[in-house]
């Protein structure tokens, strides 16, 4: 069962802030955080919201990554393939990004440090007709700024 969070979420381009994130204290940028480290990657299974066991050492990279370079925030966006209908397929692109959220909160990422980006079949990084399966596309990708 996925944890409930508390961080801000954009849904296919609109932005979903719980009530405590506007009151959130923005941060002074650092130099640290002007080289922000290379994107990661975690693929999922067909259907699936589940961090594989595989993918356990990317949440952690994306860890020591935060510790050792304090970015400002951590972007993480999810999509899926092209396979069935688009309002599920964008409900699950939601529930992985939560599910890598709550990996990272795990490994003590203050909360306020994110924003997820749920895309489902839109903007793929691997642009495939209605109905084909790509499992590149069943991403999150996790950024920093």
């Amino acid at each position: 069962m996925l944890k409930q969070s508390l961080a801000p979420l954009v849904i296919a381009g609109c932005l979903v802030s719980p009530a405590h994130a506007q009151d959130a204290p923005s941060p002074a940028p650092t130099a640290a955080s002007s080289a922000a480290p290379a994107p990661l990657v975690i693929l999922f299974d067909t259907a699936s919201n589940k961090v594989q066991a595989n993918s356990l050492a990317v949440l952690d990279k994306a860890s020591r990554a935060y510790s050792e370079g304090k970015p400002i925030v951590m972007i993480i966006t999810a999509s899926s393939d092209r396979v069935g209908n688009a309002a599920l397929n964008l409900r699950l692109s939601q529930q992985r990004a939560t599910a890598v959220l709550n990996g990272l909160l795990e490994r003590g990422i203050p909360a306020d440090r994110f924003q997820l980006l749920a895309k489902g079949q839109t903007e793929l990084p691997i642009p495939t007709q209605p109905g084909v399966s790509e499992a590149r596309n069943r991403a999150v990708e996790i950024t920093w700024r």
